[in-house]
This record gives C-alpha cells, sequence and structure tokens, in this order.
C-alpha cells in the first residue's frame, strides 16, 4: 500500500491545506514553545465549531518535527492510512465470524477474505483524497477510532455471545471511539450507527438466544437522545436562510442533488476511472426538480431500489445487506441537508469500506461450486490489480505540483477552482519577472479561469496583482470584473481573501494601485451590509496605505463589535487602542479576548497585549513618576 501511494509524497499544499496548516500562525509551534502556545495550536482549526483538536494536535506535532513540510505530512497521512487498513482487517474477520457463513468452518479462507477487504479498501482511488489531500488527516484520524470502537464493539458482543463479561468493552468501544474519533473530525459521530446496523443485519440484538434489552438501552442512551439533542440544537441554524447565503443551492436543491451524487460516489468506488476521479467537483450540476436534470429522478429510484435490495438480502446474505446500508449510513450527514458542498471524495472513506464488504460476500462468500468460486477469486484479484494501479497512477499525478494542477484543469474546465488554480501555479511561477517564460501562459490562464461560470473574483485578483508586480498595464476590465464579482455575489472567503491579497499586495511595497479602483472595489463589497471581515480588511488598507489611523480604527470597532468572539478582531482592536492611547479601552479588548475560546486557549495572546499596554503606560507616565 505505501509503494501505491509512495509517488505522490512530492506533491505540495493544495486549497484548504492553506487556512487550516499554511497560514494558520497559531499552528506553527516548536517544542520550545510553551504550553499555551501549544494550546493555542490545537484549537486552531477554522474548519469546525469544535475546531478538531486531536487532528490539529498531530498537525502541530509534524511542524514541531519537520517544519511546515508537505512531504512529512503527507507520509504521516500514509501512515494512518495504513493503521487504519489493519483495524479494517480485524474488524471485518470478526464481522465475517459473526456472520456464520460456510466459510466458518476454514479460518484461513475467513482471514483471506478480510485481508482482501482490507486490501480493496485500502487501495481504492477513492480514498486518495484522505490520504494525499493533507488537511483530510481529519477525516482518516476520525475513522481510526471509529473502526477500533466497531472492532471493539464486536469483541464485546462475542464475549458476550461466550458468556464471558464484555459490557465494558463494547460500550467503552462506542463512547471512546465516538468521542476521540469527533476531536478528529465530525464524522466519527455515526459509530454508534454502524454498530446498531450490525446488529441489524447481522446480531439481532440477540444474546444466548433470546433478545437482549440492554442493547436497546445502549443505543438509545447512545444514538437516539445524542442525536435527538443534536438535531434540536443544530435544526434551526441549518435551516437558517443566512446559512445558504454562500451557497448556489438551497436545502431542497442540495437533498435533490445528492442522490445523482450518491450514485456517483457507487460508481466512482466500484469502477474508478481516473479521468472522473478529482479534488474537484464545483461544477457539478444542481438539481432543480426531480426532472431537472432528469437523471435526479432516476438517481433516486435506483437509491431506492438498493435500499430494497438490502432489506431483501437481510435474512439471505446479511454481509452484503450489512454493506450496503452502511454506505447509505455513512453519508447521513453529508449528503442531507448540512448546508456543505455538495461533492467531495474523501466523504466516502467509511461508505468505500460497506461497498468493499459487500463485494466480497458477492464475490468470495457466495460462491459454492469450485468453478463459480474460482472465478470469484480471479475477479478479486483483478480488481485489487486495479484500484492499485489507479490510485497509483493519480498519486503520480498529485506527486508534482504543476501537473497536478493542469491535469484537474483538463478534467473540468468548468470549475472554477480547477482553473483559478492552474492560473494561480504558473502565476508563482513567473516569479513576478517579466521575462519569465511563464508570463504569458500565466495571463491567458488567468483570463480563462476569469469567465467561467460562477468563477470568484480571485482570478481577477491575481490578474491585477500579476500586471501590477511585473510593470505591466492593468486593463480597466479586469477592475470592473473583479467590482462586479463582488457585487453580484455573496461576500464569502473567496471574496474576502480577493480584497486582503490585494491590500496585502500594497502595504508589502510590491503593487501600487490605484486608489479610486481599491476604494470601489470595497464599495462593491460593501453593498451586501456590514461584514466584520470585510471592515477588519478595510481598517487594513486605510491605515497602513491611506495612513488614517482616525478612520482604521473606527472600521475595527465595527469589525469587533459585529463579531465580538472572534479573537483576531479583538486583538487588532486591542494593539490599536494601544498604539492611540486609548489604554484603558484596550485594557477591556485584552480581558474579552482572554474570555474567548476553550481552556485559555488565548491567554498567550492576552499576555502579549498586556505587556504591550503596561509598556504604554509606562511610557505615558511623567518622567518623575518613572521608576528610576
Amino acid at each position: 500500500m505505501v509503494a501505491v501511494y509512495w509517488p505522490g509524497l512530492g506533491g505540495g499544499f493544495i486549497f484548504d491545506d492553506f487556512p487550516n496548516i499554511v497560514s494558520n500562525q497559531a499552528l506553527h509551534v516548536t517544542f520550545a514553545s510553551g504550553w499555551r502556545a501549544w494550546l493555542a495550536a490545537v484549537m486552531s482549526s477554522p474548519a469546525s465549531e469544535l475546531q478538531r483538536p486531536l487532528a490539529m494536535a498531530t498537525f502541530a506535532l509534524n511542524v514541531a518535527l519537520m517544519g511546515v513540510d508537505p512531504y512529512w505530512m503527507k507520509l504521516t497521512n500514509v501512515g494512518i492510512h495504513a493503521l487504519n487498513a489493519w483495524l479494517v482487517y480485524g474488524l471485518v474477520a470478526r464481522l465475517l465470524q459473526a456472520a456464520r457463513l460456510p466459510s466458518d468452518g476454514n479460518p484461513v479462507r475467513r482471514q483471506r477474505i478480510a485481508l482482501w477487504v482490507a486490501a480493496a479498501w485500502a487501495l481504492n482511488p477513492i480514498n486518495l483524497m484522505a490520504v494525499l489531500f493533507i488537511v483530510q488527516r481529519m477525516e482518516s484520524l476520525s475513522h481510526t477510532f471509529v473502526f477500533a470502537g466497531l472492532w471493539l464493539y464486536m469483541i464485546g458482543r462475542d464475549r458476550l455471545g461466550e458468556g464471558a463479561r464484555g459490557w465494558a468493552i463494547l460500550v467503552g468501544g462506542l463512547v471512546a471511539g465516538t468521542l476521540l474519533g469527533t476531536l478528529a473530525k465530525e464524522s466519527a459521530v455515526l459509530l454508534p450507527v454502524y454498530a446498531l446496523l450490525v446488529e441489524w443485519a447481522l446480531l439481532g440484538f440477540l444474546h444466548q438466544g433470546k433478545r437482549d434489552r440492554r442493547l436497546l438501552v445502549v443505543f438509545v442512551l447512545l444514538l437516539v437522545v445524542p442525536g435527538l439533542a443534536g438535531m434540536a440544537w443544530k435544526a434551526p441554524a441549518l435551516l437558517s436562510p443566512s446559512a445558504w447565503a454562500w451557497r448556489a443551492f438551497g436545502p431542497v436543491e442540495r437533498l435533490l442533488t445528492e442522490g445523482r451524487v450518491l450514485l456517483d460516489y457507487l460508481r466512482w468506488t466500484l469502477l474508478p476511472n481516473l479521468n472522473q476521479l478529482s479534488l474537484y467537483h464545483d461544477d457539478y450540476v444542481v438539481s432543480h426538480g426531480l426532472m431537472s436534470p432528469p437523471s435526479t429522478l432516476f438517481a433516486w429510484l435506483a437509491l431506492a431500489a438498493l435500499a430494497g435490495v438490502a432489506l431483501w438480502l437481510r435474512g439471505r446474505r446479511p454481509l452484503m445487506a450489512l454493506g450496503i446500508v452502511w454506505f447509505f449510513a455513512a453519508h447521513v450527514l453529508t449528503a442531507t441537508i448540512i448546508p456543505l458542498e455538495l461533492v467531495y471524495e474523501h466523504r466516502n472513506y467509511f461508505a468505500s469500506l460497506g461497498v468493499c464488504l459487500a463485494l466480497a460476500d458477492l464475490l468470495l462468500c457466495l460462491p459454492d461450486a469450485s468453478q463459480w468460486r474460482r472465478a470469484g477469486q480471479l475477479t478479486a484479484v483483478a480488481m485489487l490489480a486495479i484500484y492499485a494501479g489507479i490510485t497509483a497512477l493519480r498519486a503520480h499525478q498529485w506527486g508534482d505540483p504543476l501537473r497536478s494542477v493542469t491535469i484537474e484543469a483538463s478534467k473540468h474546465p468548468g470549475s472554477p477552482r480547477a482553473t483559478y488554480d492552474l492560473a494561480r501555479s504558473l502565476i508563482i511561477l513567473t516569479d513576478y519577472q517579466r521575462t519569465s517564460p511563464y508570463l504569458q501562459p500565466a495571463i491567458t490562464a488567468v483570463e480563462q479561469a476569469m469567465v467561467v461560470p460562477d468563477a470568484s473574483p480571485l482570478p481577477e485578483q491575481a490578474a491585477i496583482m500579476l500586471a501590477a508586480r511585473t510593470g505591466l498595464p492593468i486593463p480597466d476590465a479586469w477592475w470592473h470584473g473583479l467590482q462586479d464579482k463582488l457585487r453580484r455575489r455573496p461576500i464569502g472567503p473567496q471574496e474576502w481573501s480577493s480584497l486582503a491579497g490585494l491590500v496585502d499586495c500594497e502595504i508589502a511595497y510590491h503593487c501600487d494601485l490605484p486608489m479610486t479602483q481599491m476604494d470601489a472595489s470595497f464599495n462593491a463589497a460593501f453593498q451586501h451590509g456590514p461584514n466584520p471581515e470585510l471592515f477588519n480588511i478595510y481598517g487594513n488598507y486605510v491605515l497602513n496605505v491611506r495612513h488614517d489611523p482616525t478612520e482604521a480604527l473606527r472600521l475595527w470597532r465595527r469589525s469587533a463589535t459585529l463579531a465580538p468572539t472572534v479573537v483576531q478582531y479583538q486583538e487588532t482592536l486591542a494593539r490599536m487602542l494601544i498604539a492611540t492611547g486609548s489604554l484603558d479601552e484596550a485594557q477591556g479588548r485584552i480581558q474579552v479576548v482572554r474570555s474567548i475560546g476553550r481552556w485559555g486557549q488565548n491567554a498567550q495572546a492576552a499576555d502579549t497585549l498586556q505587556v504591550s499596554l503596561d509598556a504604554a503606560r509606562a511610557q505615558a507616565q511623567p518622567p518623575a513618576a518613572r521608576r528610576p
């Protein structure tokens, strides 16, 4: 398995790696950093309200050991994936034993089948993103505890069946696996669902031949009660129009579209196609009704038929039924009405195990006659070879940054992200030199990225910066395109980044941009209403480019007021208040910084601000009042 992924270790950081790892200064700790710095690093993920501290701790450890180096981070991910493959082997071996298949009389055959499932899952090309897309360690690490928790659950159930004590192992596996896994990513909350489906398909809630109500109580306490509480907590926010403001679809459209997405996931897992597997699927067509497009209705009918097949197979081929319902269960969070993006392949990290389990039952467990068994075995071996080959080819594509973005853009010429990534990579290769052979290809690529449907303002920003830094004229059309998109599109991370990038370029004295165009760009964005991040970025521009500290202070006050729990805004305002002599107000902001977050994670930042405030107070005292 390691050999298959090895060609991909040479690639760089991509997409969500940047906000979570590369640009996340709190994560850049060393072993000399104090415990408060490490706490801030562990709690620094911008990806979730829970901040995924366990996953972030492993990233911080990577940084402390080897720096911000994608090679070692990817190698760590491969190690986690290998550990998960071993856990899958142990889990599947227990499932095969519980299914009481004809192979039970031959434990060697059972072990070989479990080994095939683990290998088919570990080598499946759809799981590459959970390994080589560095930040998706969150997904793979959370499933380390899911697989371990399920294995412990099966061990506990086996011990109960033998008349031994198994309740502590059973419940401990569910509770510890769910809690620890959730500290890496919220996907782990589905662990009790997977265990419940094992009972439904294989074990029947039976203990020594009778239905054990204590098992039902366990699932009520660990699944039903937390599930209802979670729905009551999150449902109002999920259904709020503001939750969908950044999306080009609503909850009904998302649900309709996910039927087609699930069918594609199933196809990409069973019969992977190198030309269809991709980091970006942001050009996926949204379903606006059951017949818009018509494949929406077909997809939902096919999924309903597959669910019916699982019900029919429950008493006939329970292992196959379990694999099918596991596939569905793995998408309960990501394929419903939570306002996530539509398609990401790493969401199949557990779902693909269900598919491999069903395949193993079909190819290796079901055939009785020797000729059919041999045909199944040959098919299974061929599938392993195909999976390994496609994954190795895909890893090779990911192993070089320029090769990777070029291939992604060729696969998805209508993808705003893929086309922008290609343009951005070519711009980086120019090194902002006017004589660079990459300059004209970069301009061509970025202009193509501008006109892709639903493209963000980032291509215009990149083009403006490239022209400014290489001394080329900046066409008015680029400014107008930037401002038009800021005016039309909901203001989100890409819009913020486009303005922040221009501001940072000016502050670093790399760009000399017309003030009228910059003001017009900010005014276009502000037409959507007050926005704390826009106030923050504009304050940076007003202070450092227009040199107006009074206006900058006003803007940063607005930012801190609109988002009182965002520590960055409170820190910025506190520093500005200290610089302008508003020391009492600065003291209040420092207390706010100290109170934000969990377990004092921002205490170090507050202490640093306090040192600056104390120095400013000492400096403000009359000379006679200062200590000698």
